[in-house]
């Protein structure tokens, strides 16, 4: 199933975007020179001082991933006119079944007619429109990712000058890794959700960068 990038869909991704950031939290980042390793445990004072896997992020972890979903937003935008900027306000009031009718209980949305009966639901024109069209938003909001990352390495090649310019252009410690390659520069990664950059920094004017499309969320970007 193809992950789109775009309207709603695109929200949903920024949400789970946020929630595997929370997760890598707690881990280590690979290092700019070498494959990545697992964090070592403290000892003494400082073992019972190290936050716990489990533990909620801090206030200042989550500002940063409000931050970063609103990033994500911004540059979606001129994609998708009809994206909301925030998300709706609820209403103060609970919302009540009409009197003459009794509300209902479930426990999750009504099944579909395919799902009811398989292979009964025919695809329409509309659907293939709606599909195109948040295909149309997925090529757009990649193309501007790249454009954006291609500016932000242009013409530097160190692991530490990829990373703390990419970093100034809005894109978290959590979604990029960076891997040295002597000789030759700096290659990199960018974990968008639904989409994955990759990209070598060589120190010059045109760097390579790339968008893919997510098809395996758990791999969801090539190994460096």
């Amino acid at each position: 199933m193809k992950r789109i990038f775009g309207t709603h869909h695109y929200l949903i991704s920024a949400t789970a975007l946020c929630a595997l950031a929370l997760t890598a939290c707690g881990t280590t980042q690979a290092d700019d020179s070498g494959p990545a390793t697992a964090a070592k445990p403290a000892k003494g004072a400082d073992a019972a001082a190290a936050p716990k896997p489990d533990a909620e992020p801090g206030p200042e972890d989550s500002a940063q991933l409000l931050t970063f979903m609103r990033f994500l937003n911004k540059v979606a935008e001129p994609c998708s006119p009809d994206l909301p900027t925030e998300p709706p306000l609820a209403d103060d009031a609970p919302a009540t079944a009409p009197a003459s009718q009794p509300p209902t209980i479930s426990d999750g949305p009504p099944p579909s007619p395919d799902e009811l009966n398989p292979g009964s639901y025919k695809v329409t024109e509309e659907d293939k429109k709606a599909e195109a069209e948040l295909e149309a938003r997925n090529k757009c909001v990649t193309k501007a990712h790249t454009d954006r990352v291609t500016k932000a390495v242009k013409g530097l090649k160190a692991p530490a000058q990829v990373r703390g310019s990419l970093n100034r252009s809005g894109y978290v410690d959590s979604v990029l890794k960076t891997r040295e390659q002597p000789g030759t520069g700096t290659r990199f990664t960018l974990d968008l959700g639904s989409v994955c950059l990759t990209g070598t920094a060589d120190g010059s004017a045109s760097p390579s960068v790339r968008g893919h499309e997510v098809q395996d969320p758990e791999n969801p970007c090539p190994r460096l």
